[in-house]
């Protein structure tokens, strides 16, 4: 087999092969098999080099795609093989392409992880129970994930969940500290730290959340909010405060606060 011409196109080469009758067919190829078989005008193929430019002929498509994909958009392996089974219907051919992209240094799981881990942990502040979880998902072996969790710093904890506390405590400011605390709990928990770290954290800083004098002020300023949404209704008057007492308390007051402020505003009236 014999390369008559090679013609670059806009973004591929069309590589004309002849064989020993002179019969010839064009080939659409990326630059890249171009070169890895040195594919010049004139260059002879024998038998061995031209059933493996074929071979790589048949994936060279798929595997352009798949690496201009990996080039914008890191993936690990087994979100790669997902990929690929969208378009290429033979799995020895998606192994093929895997293996080559991992020779080739597209695919690599272990540093995958490791930015993964970087951007998570570091930057956003995920705990490990979540970035298990999502690594996980990814197909990436259990392995990988415990290596790089158990290097996980008591110190690196209790930053990440100090960050975490500042930036929602200001949030809670207007819940009554029980429902405080626990939407606290429950959204460190969300960003996946185990919940008995979560609960002694918390536990230690429970005097930042509101005191019980803030507390009554908050359920004053509550119930005279529902006192006026209430009024105007045609409820009974124990039907109106049972709302109110059942509004409050889904707000987190405590039934027997809840109870004093009523008592004391009929008193007064």
């Amino acid at each position: 087999m014999k390369v008559e011409k090679l013609k670059e196109n806009h973004k591929s080469y069309t590589v004309t092969i002849s064989d020993d009758d002179l019969h010839t067919n064009d080939y659409v190829v990326s630059e890249d098999l171009v070169v890895n078989h040195r594919l010049i005008k004139g260059k002879i193929l024998d038998e061995t080099a031209f059933r493996l430019f074929m071979a790589d002929y048949k994936i060279d498509a798929s595997m352009q795609k798949a690496m201009n994909l990996l080039h914008r958009y890191p993936k690990t392996i087994e979100e790669t093989r997902k990929y690929l089974e969208t378009f290429v219907d033979s799995f020895e051919s998606i192994e093929v392409i895997i293996h080559k992209l991992i020779a080739l240094r597209f695919l690599d799981d272990f540093q995958y992880v490791k930015s993964y881990f970087d951007r998570s942990f570091h930057d956003q502040c995920n705990g490990p129970i979540k970035i298990a979880f999502e690594l996980r998902q990814k197909g990436i072996d259990e392995a990988i994930i415990k290596g790089f969790i158990n290097r996980i710093t008591v110190h690196e904890t209790e930053r990440n969940l100090g960050m975490l506390f500042d930036h929602k405590i200001n949030a809670l400011g207007q819940k009554p500290k029980a429902k405080a605390l626990i939407s606290m709990k429950q959204y460190l928990y969300q960003k996946g730290y185990d919940p008995d770290q979560i609960e002694a954290f918390v536990s230690k800083r429970s005097a930042l959340f509101v005191n019980l004098e803030q507390e009554s002020k908050l359920l004053e300023k509550a119930y005279q909010t529902l006192l006026k949404k209430y009024a105007k209704t045609d409820l009974s008057e124990y039907d109106r405060h049972s709302k109110i007492i059942q509004s409050l308390m889904t707000k987190g007051y405590r039934y027997d606060a809840i109870k004093r402020i009523i008592e004391g505003s009929n008193n007064h009236d």
